[in-house]
């Protein structure tokens, strides 16, 4: 009766009864050593004597005693005869588990597939070899007719479940010291183990018997969810490993770092993997070169991922060719950085690398130095520029903002180089946020000191054409810019500048100005900007819709004559339609890194800290 499908099926709803797991005792009061038994069993079972036996366990002494034999041969009893004669899987393995109960979970599994090896030795010598399966010709002629195909899936069960069982041993001593760091259940997969075990015997039995049980068998469900778990927890096993691995390295990396203090040390131990002679590659020339090419340089460490944007990379090929840049002992290696690291991704970083001219890693970065990267010096998946002193010291955390707005005059790539130049723009962001590689003329009207309109709204564009209908009714002559038209651009700048500022503002806590985060924020959250300006110097920071509302007035368009008048009238217009809020508040792009603790308010009357509030948003790759 236990051969049938039923039986089996009811045995592979136990696979996964958590409820049922959770039931069984274990006391661990009756000690086993579970890798001699486990060896012991894989000489058995394995088809060719000590082939394919695990490394990790060394043979049993000759001799050795076996003072658990006695349980043993009950366990056997259990999984054949008794399993052989009940209706119910659930009652079959509880009596089984009542046998267990003073072991540990490990000893359960091993011990249950010891007492399947002992019955499987035993009954198989009715075939010579496993390939003839002379084994299922003898159950033939005792009238239980199984087939060869049958035999075949039982044979890979039971290898599968050895394989699982030796698989999750040796995990479990493995992860002895990571209890609270991993989320693998050793328990169930022990568990899971002792019902495949049984799954195993009972279709055994039933093959060797006299009775044709055997004969309307479905083992292959059974097994195929075996081999699933068991790949499922191999692949658990195989990352939980990786995952130490890392973590261990990473460890390394942080202790390494912090007592090293050359330039040379610290990028070997972020950078490299030889530890006799570390090498970097140099790609223009194509070759591995020695670390030491870097001592007593400065070193530009260009962090991004394999997509590297071609402005990024034009703009720094031009400094890199640049001979003031050579004759400051200056030099740029890239660090490619990706979240997987498979053909494809290396393929990538081979190709782009062979378009540099400077120096890059051997291979993309660990991700152990990743890790580092991403914490200490605040990488976010934008491209940044970290910049290195001949000791090894961290002078910019982020020069690429402030070469991506000042080129080469951003040279010697120093924080206190861009804090100076950011000084320098602080009553005059305008003209660092718009010139003429977003808009052709703009310069010039800015030094002419034209009266100019910049708007642009990502989803409001039928407001910023109502605007520019207003402004070509005016008497007199006004710039108009449509940022919609050269929206990546213009944002990419506004980032940047931000991102700039913010870190500036670090080390020169009053250097922060609301302009360019107040022009961010319209532009995120108010359907678009404005701004209006008397060449560079900005007369009004506005939303698209107040500044429609002002336009609208006709008496502003119709009566007044010359810039001077219409200036004077629009301010006061402005002041009516959209009155000062009572709080100052602003958006920061997520590409800014290192975020200051505090921000001192910029308004001129308070000095009060700005309260920070942390937002997530997703605009769906839209801007």
């Amino acid at each position: 009766m236990a051969g049938n499908n039923s039986f089996m099926t009811s045995l592979l709803a136990l696979l996964d009864s958590e409820k049922f797991m959770k039931d069984v005792t274990s006391s661990g009061i009756d000690q086993v050593d579970v890798k001699y038994y486990l060896s012991l069993v894989e000489k058995i079972l394995h088809p060719k004597g000590n082939q394919g036996q695990s490394k990790s366990f060394n043979p049993p002494s000759e001799g050795k005693p076996a003072p658990l034999s006695s349980i043993i041969n009950k366990l056997c009893c259990q999984i054949t005869c008794e399993a052989l004669h009940t209706n119910d899987a659930s009652r079959a393995m509880e009596l089984l588990f009542d046998k267990l109960s003073s072991f540990s979970w490990d000893a359960k599994a091993v011990l249950t597939l010891s007492a399947l090896s002992v019955y499987y030795a035993e009954n198989r010598h009715h075939a010579e070899t496993e390939k003839d399966y002379k084994l299922v010709l003898a159950a033939e002629l005792r009238g239980s007719r199984a087939d060869k195909s049958a035999f075949a899936v039982l044979e890979d069960l039971i290898r599968v479940i050895l394989e699982f069982t030796v698989c999750t041993v040796e995990f479990a001593n493995y992860s002895e010291s990571f209890r609270e760091s991993t989320s693998i259940d050793i328990r169930a997969r022990f568990y899971q183990i002792i019902v495949g075990v049984v799954g195993c015997s009972v279709p055994f039995c039933g093959m060797i018997s006299t009775s044709n049980e055997f004969l309307e068998l479905n083992l292959l469900p059974f097994s195929n969810r075996v081999m699933k778990i068991y790949k499922s927890f191999k692949k658990e096993v195989e990352n939980f490993k990786q995952e130490n691995a890392e973590r261990l390295r990473y460890k390394q990396i942080k202790g390494l770092y912090r007592s090293t203090y050359d330039i040379l040390g610290r990028m070997a131990v972020l950078f490299c993997t030889e530890k006799d002679s570390p090498t970097v590659y140099h790609c223009s020339e194509k070759t591995t070169v020695k670390l030491e090419v870097f001592q007593k340089k400065n070193v530009m460490l260009l962090i991004s991922g394999l997509d590297l944007s071609n402005d990024d990379f034009i703009l720094l090929t031009s400094i890199y060719s640049d001979s003031t840049f050579k004759s400051s002992n200056y030099e740029i290696m890239w660090v490619p950085i990706a979240d997987v690291e498979d053909a494809v991704m290396e393929e990538q970083f081979q190709k782009k690398g062979s378009q540099m001219p400077w120096y890059s890693c051997n291979s993309i970065v660990s991700k152990a130095s990743a890790k580092f990267i991403k914490k200490y010096w605040h990488y976010k998946q934008q491209t940044k520029v970290v910049v290195l002193n001949q000791e090894g010291k961290v002078v910019n955390m982020d020069a690429m903002t402030m070469i991506r707005l000042s080129g080469s005059e951003a040279l010697p790539f120093t924080l206190e180089r861009g804090c100076k130049l950011w000084d320098a723009h602080r009553n005059n962001w305008l003209k660092l946020l718009v010139n003429n590689t977003v808009f052709q003329s703009v310069e010039q009207s800015f030094v002419n000191r034209e009266l100019i309109f910049l708007c642009g709204s990502a989803e409001d564009s039928k407001t910023v054409e109502e605007i520019e209908n207003h402004l070509s009714k005016i008497k007199f002559p006004v710039k108009f810019f449509n940022i919609n038209t050269k929206r990546k651009q213009f944002l990419f700048r506004l980032e940047n500048c931000i991102s700039w500022m913010m870190q500036a503002n670090k080390e020169m806590p009053n250097s922060l100005m609301p302009g360019l985060p107040e022009l961010y924020s319209s532009y995120k959250k108010q359907s678009g900007f404005a701004i209006v300006a008397r060449g560079s110097s900005v007369i009004v920071n506005t939303s698209v819709t107040d500044l429609l509302k002002v336009l609208s007035k006709h008496e502003l368009i119709n009566n007044v004559t010359n810039t001077q008048d219409f200036e004077t009238h629009f301010v006061a217009c402005h002041n009516k339609v959209a009155p000062p809020s009572q709080c100052l508040e602003f958006s920061i792009p997520n590409m800014v890194g290192d975020m200051p603790e505090y921000t001192k308010c910029p308004k001129a009357d308070c000095t009060l800290n700005m309260e920070t509030v942390t937002t997530f948003k997703c605009c769906h790759g839209k801007h």
